[in-house]
């Protein structure tokens, strides 16, 4: 049974939280967005998907700052945890105990500190990060003309490519939130709690 106080700062989770409704935007907008291109207007939600993108940009770069300044939390090390060895073979464990647990249908007991849940909100950090990243650089090109240059042509291949990854992402944290709350082992009461 999980203590009913948040494991990670008010500051943590409200970057999370925020960053979390950006990118649904950006997801939801996706669907639906048709960018002016020659005689074909562009709608609404084009428009509301570059600016949630811009709010997600400075979303994730808050959170990079505050996983780096912060003192207590996952460390930043653990979030990119493939430049050391030993973080390395931490993962590998860590993965291992996770299809043990899988086997018996059951989830091991939530570890903060563990490496693969931080390894796996890493890379999640990284793709979202990238995802605002190029779109914001495919914003700013734009309005100096450069919308069509090469390197910004493959950015934004890569930007359409990676958004399916981005959709898999989400629904996979969400089922896995669920599944934690389901099983009393991290209710989402805490992983959402307002308290400091």
């Amino acid at each position: 049974m999980s203590s009913s106080l948040p494991r990670h700062s008010l500051a943590t989770r409200t970057i999370h939280g925020s960053l979390a409704l950006a990118v649904m935007i950006q997801l939801g907008s996706s669907l639906v967005m048709r960018h002016a291109y020659g005689d074909r207007p562009g709608n609404i939600f084009f428009p509301i998907h570059e600016y949630a993108g811009m709010i997600a940009f400075a979303l994730a770069l808050v959170f990079w700052l505050t996983v780096i300044a912060r003192r207590i939390g996952t460390a930043p090390g653990a979030l990119v945890p493939w430049f050391s060895a030993a973080r390395r073979r931490a993962l590998i464990a860590d993965v291992q105990s996770y299809l043990q647990a899988a086997r018996r249908f059951s989830l091991p007991a939530h570890d903060e500190g563990g490496a693969f849940p931080s390894a796996i909100h890493g890379l999640g950090l990284l793709l979202i990060s990238y995802m605002a990243l190029s779109g914001t650089v495919y914003y700013i090109m734009s309005l100096f003309g450069l919308g069509r240059a090469p390197v910004v042509h493959l950015l934004m291949e890569l930007h359409g490519l990676f958004g399916n990854v981005v959709w898999a992402y989400l629904i996979a944290h969400a089922a896995l939130a669920l599944l934690h709350h389901v099983t009393r082992n991290l209710p989402l009461n805490v992983m959402w709690s307002l308290k400091s």
